[in-house]
């Protein structure tokens, strides 16, 4: 495994809890498998061009609960105490493309 990279994409703002959650996602969730995140993003992004109404899906850490404008970030196990963090889907594309893009440099 190893240190990961910061979670970073354009519009990022540090200290932002919806962003800091997606990249808290990215790590957790996404790893370095950037396959998988790969078919992520094609979810996100049928939902974002109305292929979809909505998509969800439960991951190692977060549940994502993905809509047109805004996708809903819920801790797996509730006991984490953790609220759930409504981000914009728009930012969470932003981000899957440019985590797929660093992690795929990795492995090369």
């Amino acid at each position: 495994g190893g240190d990961y990279p910061v979670p970073d994409w354009p519009g990022r703002i540090a200290g932002d809890e919806g962003h800091d959650r997606i990249a808290a996602c990215l790590v957790l969730d996404i790893q370095r498998a950037w396959q998988w995140g790969k078919q992520v993003l094609s979810h996100v992004e049928n939902v974002l061009e109305g292929g979809e109404n909505h998509w969800e899906m439960g991951m190692n850490a977060f549940m994502l609960h993905v809509r047109r404008e805004t996708t809903d970030i819920s801790p797996v196990y509730e006991e984490t105490g953790d609220p759930t963090i409504t981000v914009q889907t728009a930012d969470l594309r932003k981000a899957l493309v440019a985590w797929c893009q660093q992690i795929s440099k990795e492995t090369d």
